[in-house]
């Protein structure tokens, strides 16, 4: 699989108004806006800082959209970051004896951190050749992941940049990484070894690729962010959409509160047991790149005190996810010792979960329609 119905035709859309406006698009190693001496400082494309992404909306008025634009380009240039530092101590560790394994998951978790805090944001940039995608693979039902990783370690010669650029995106992201720092297909192989390190180099320099694609085109985009009323909806439906997400996928279906049995293997990240980490990455994204900008839009729009709700629930929500210690997992096997602690860690995921479903509501339920904002269907709605 390399893409979905929904994501290859919303990027097909996504490029076609971003060339309206002015910018073109290619593929995740070459993309970047026309004209990059102004907005991102650089011939390269390179993720900068820069004085484009605190652009106010046309009549100078700050705005909704001025202040996600702001909020957002930052969530962007710190995944950039993350991924570069990531991709160079990746490389650094090839033909080392001792590959400081626990350093490199300590890097990979900071850069996937980063890419969770922005996952929100399903519009624009980052659905230009299914970036999202090529960044994080998941769902992975049959674990594809696991298999196309296990085969490029069977090959003869080591894997270059280019075959992982034009791989598909179960080979391409933090969950491929993933495998090669936790996987047991690892056992008995060094990280430094030329396969496995040819292989992590080369996604370490396809997410870096990514990243600053979407960094220098999220700062092309702002004119045409900026100007079209309707993203003041897109944002707050691609929130409301994360959350749903977060709820039903991410916490409900792996421990068995959608009806079926717990299965931790539908969590994300189970190989390294981060899935609790990233979904509280997901809800300081929130906190810092969602929730100022809607703040903004209820206060202007008469609705300050929901604003103020909305902060205070997600605020008790991160508490509650960052107080987790391990992961999905580790609170469903059965098999460890200790089990007070053990059925305390499942009473913690159970009160994230309730968490978490208090503050869509609020968000779906108050927030969205005092904004005159109507929930419309989405991908995770099935079919």
């Amino acid at each position: 699989m390399t893409t979905s119905s929904r994501h290859s035709g919303s990027a097909l859309a996504a490029a076609l108004l971003l060339a309206t406006a002015g910018f073109t698009f290619g593929g995740p190693d070459t993309a970047q806006a026309q004209g990059s001496d102004e907005v991102t400082g650089t011939n390269s494309g390179k993720a900068t800082d820069v004085p484009a992404d605190t652009v106010q909306d046309a009549d100078g008025a700050n705005t909704a959209r001025s202040v996600w634009h702001q909020d957002i380009g930052l969530g962007y240039r710190q995944l950039a970051s993350r991924t570069q530092t990531l991709a160079e101590r990746l490389e650094a560790s090839c033909g080392e004896a001792e590959v400081d394994r626990p350093a490199l998951r300590s890097e990979w978790l900071a850069a996937y951190q980063a890419w969770q805090a922005v996952r929100f944001v399903d519009f624009g940039p980052i659905e230009v050749d299914s970036r999202a995608w090529q960044l994080q693979f998941w769902p992975d039902a049959k674990n594809l992941v696991g298999t196309r990783v296990g085969a490029r370690l069977r090959q003869d010669t080591p894997v270059s940049a280019d075959d992982i650029a034009e791989a598909g995106v179960a080979e391409q992201g933090f969950p491929a990484l993933e495998v090669l720092l936790y996987d047991d297909v690892m056992a008995g192989r060094s990280l430094g070894d030329p396969l496995p390190c040819a292989l992590t180099g080369a996604i370490g320099k396809h997410l870096v690729a990514v990243s600053d694609a979407v960094v220098a085109d999220w700062q092309a985009f702002a004119p045409h962010y900026l100007a079209s009323d309707s993203y003041n909806e897109a944002t707050l439906h691609g929130a409301m959409q994360s959350l749903e997400i977060l709820e039903d996928k991410r916490l409900g279906e792996p421990l068995g509160l959608m009806g079926a049995a717990p299965n931790a293997y539908r969590a994300e990240a189970w190989r390294s047991g981060q899935s609790v980490a990233l979904a509280a990455a997901s809800l300081a994204g929130l906190e810092q790149y969602f929730q100022p900008g809607l703040a903004t839009w209820l206060d202007q729009a008469g609705h300050a005190e929901l604003g103020d709700a909305f902060a205070r629930q997600l605020e008790d929500t991160l508490e509650q996810a960052e107080a987790i210690e391990g992961g999905i997992v580790d609170a469903l096997d059965d098999s460890i010792d200790g089990e007070p602690e053990h059925q305390s860690s499942r009473q913690a995921l159970a009160t994230l979960y309730l968490e978490v479903a208090q503050l869509r509501a609020l968000l779906d339920d108050q927030i969205a329609p005092a904004l005159g904002v109507v929930k419309g269907f989405n991908s995770s709605d099935g079919d």
